[in-house]
């Protein structure tokens, strides 16, 4: 193939890689964002619901990983041991080699004991004996005698766990359903967006149809070229609002797909909404708080967290004043055994005529120096600062949720019916106002000013209901149970 030949080859697979990138383009996936859908994305293992979940096992493993100390385990050792070594006196002999292996089950309870039982081996040649065995079973018995008598340490130290796997598990569902609020609240800003498009479309399009009335006046000398320049102005100006609207609507659609990343590579569409249905759902709802002169703890899993606290830092307490405590363990081992020359035989004496061992000690282990004092007085100021903090930060969210979202609510109801108000009265001023402007009595400025008058009443209007659906959704975090229809 000549140069011109493999040239025409590569300007082909280019322009093919092209049409192919243009393909995938225009087949890009549609999808109707709906609050249904976000539901279903938010069950469907978003990185969020993932990383709340991998936080809450973190916790459970925790606790696991505490359990293991009460399961059975299979120990074991070997060793073998030889020396060149002479020996003090004929009377003293040097033994070598010794051989010995220990294997056996042992298993921890939650009273502060611990219990076994093995098999055992041991051989050793020395210049009386050649090798010389024991073989046998042996049972452990080991029990702390004060700092876990009984299982006291254990026991609150299971009880800490539990409570912290309680807790995690409620704020899990509280941190899943803020995540689901956060969309939602994402999803109800592209609503009110979509709302401000239509309301500044409209309005353009009237503009578009003053800009062709205010030409044909200029035409036929009834106008001045400066009304023509207005109404341009005029519609550059409400093009230039769109355009800003159109850009919030992608910034919104960008958090969404940051969030949820099954939408990162998808056209994502406005679905089908009904603002009716949902004004008399939030009413509904408001009237429902209102109604609750004190903060409605039953529809909130924060009164279990502050439970679950408060029990946590009881137990926390009995772990932290035992920190200085001595430890006083007693130890212990009985054995059957048969000893004699050679493995086999070892075994043949235990059966015809085992003898039986026994061993017991004390061990004692106690703090001397103020180190561990020190210690155990900052643990026990770190616990009861921190569970203050956190029961007082959950106190105070709970109460000024309730009480302060009823407040902002109630305000926001007050500046929509304002805006109402405002908005009514704007209408009937640009009705005269353009009756007036028909008859020459106003001029095309006046007429201009009321119409964006009237506009931006109409956005801040839509901004205000906005608002009102965001602070609903806020409340909706701490009072997650809250039975209202729009809490889905």
């Amino acid at each position: 193939m000549n140069s011109k030949g493999r040239i025409k080859m590569k300007i082909l697979k280019v322009a093919s890689l092209i049409a192919l990138m243009g393909a995938n383009t225009i087949a890009q996936e549609t999808i109707t964002l709906t609050e249904d859908i976000i539901k279903k994305e938010v069950n469907n293992s978003a990185p969020n619901t993932l990383a709340i979940e991998a936080s809450y096992l973190s916790v459970e493993f925790q606790r696991e990983l505490f359990e293991e100390n009460f399961d059975f385990n299979l120990v074991g050792s070997a060793n073998y041991y030889k020396t060149s070594e002479n020996s003090f006196t004929p009377q003293i002999p040097v033994s070598s080699p010794i051989k010995s292996y220990k294997v056996g089950v042992e298993k921890g309870l939650g009273t502060g004991m611990k219990i076994g039982v093995n098999t055992f081996s041991e051989q050793m040649t020395s210049s009386y004996v050649n090798k010389g065995t024991t073989n046998g079973f042996g049972a452990q018995f080991s029990m702390d005698l004060y700092k876990n008598f009984l299982g006291r340490l254990t026991s609150a130290q299971r009880e800490v766990l539990k409570e912290s796997v309680q807790r995690a598990d409620l704020q899990k569902g509280i941190q899943k359903k803020s995540f689901y609020l956060t969309l939602r609240k994402i999803y109800w800003s592209l609503v009110a967006n979509n709302e401000q498009l239509k309301i500044s479309k409209e309005l353009l399009e009237l503009s578009k149809k003053q800009l062709v009335d205010s030409k044909k006046k200029y035409r036929n000398k009834i106008a001045e070229i400066s009304e023509v320049s207005r109404s341009e102005s005029q519609i550059a100006d409400r093009k230039a609002r769109i355009i800003n609207l159109q850009y919030q609507k992608e910034v919104l659609i960008q958090q969404l797909k940051e969030l949820l990343p099954n939408f990162s590579n998808k056209e994502v569409v406005l679905g089908s909404y009904s603002i009716d249905n949902t004004s008399k759902e939030l009413l509904s709802c408001i009237a429902q708080i209102s109604s609750f002169n004190e903060a409605p703890l039953q529809y909130s899993n924060y009164d279990e967290i502050l439970k679950s606290l408060q029990s946590e830092y009881s137990q926390q307490r009995k772990i932290t004043n035992s920190y200085n405590a001595a430890n006083v363990n007693l130890i212990s081992e009985v054995r059957r055994l048969g000893k004699t020359e050679g493995y086999s035989n070892a075994w043949d004496k235990f059966s015809d005529d085992g003898r039986t061992s026994f061993s017991a000690g004390i061990e004692v282990k106690i703090p001397l120096g103020g180190s561990t004092s020190k210690s155990e007085e900052l643990q026990r100021l770190l616990d009861k600062k921190r569970f203050i903090s956190q029961k007082e930060e959950i106190v105070a969210k709970v109460n000024a949720y309730h009480s302060q979202v009823v407040k902002n609510i109630k305000l926001l109801q007050q500046v929509i019916q304002q805006q109402n108000i405002n908005s009514e009265k704007l209408s009937i001023t640009l009705k005269h106002t353009k009756k007036k402007y028909n008859q020459a009595r106003v001029s095309f400025r006046d007429l201009i000013l009321d119409q964006d008058a009237l506009l931006s009443s109409n956005l801040l209007e839509v901004q205000s209901q906005l608002s009102i659906i965001t602070t609903l959704m806020d409340y909706f975090t701490v009072y997650t149970e809250m039975p209202c229809k729009i809490n889905n």
